[in-house]
């Protein structure tokens, strides 16, 4: 009798533990990403800011930067689109090889059209890493899922 007792506890734990998992996952699976437009930054500063602090110190600026939301003012080095059609503004100068890669987020990619190559702009973006110059050919640093703010 007594057996019974812990068996059924034993079954019923295990699947309180499905239960649990099974929730987890259907609430990842149809998690939703952060609208950026309305999500304050936890940082704002100028793209030369952000490059010469990764530049400086990469461990730390990882440790400061990475996964948060940034708002970084700056000129248009260059717009580059892809096959899809997706844009990738370049902010920087042309003097300095280094640059701040900011992927459109999909949402706003319609928007990237009226940016001028040259002209001063506002992005937010999700920084995601660094890729550190070893060539001479420059560093930049990575932003997605990023939107042209209108200030």
């Amino acid at each position: 009798m007594k057996n019974k007792k812990i068996i059924y506890r034993l079954i019923a734990i295990v699947l309180f533990l499905i239960l649990c998992v099974g929730i987890f996952a259907y609430r990842e699976y149809n998690r939703k990403n952060v609208n950026l437009s309305d999500t304050k930054a936890a940082y704002t500063l100028t793209e030369m800011q952000l490059i010469e602090e990764f530049t400086k110190d990469q461990d730390a600026s990882n440790k400061k930067y990475l996964g948060k939301i940034l708002e970084l003012s700056g000129n248009i080095k260059k717009i580059d689109t892809d096959a899809n059609g997706y844009h990738t503004v370049i902010l920087g100068n042309a003097v300095n090889m280094n640059s701040v890669r900011c992927s459109v987020d999909s949402a706003f990619n319609k928007e990237a059209h009226n940016l001028l190559v040259g002209s001063p702009v506002v992005i937010k973006g999700i920084c995601t890493g660094y890729n550190a110059d070893d060539l001479g050919l420059g560093s930049d640093v990575i932003l997605n899922r990023s939107i042209a703010i209108k200030k």
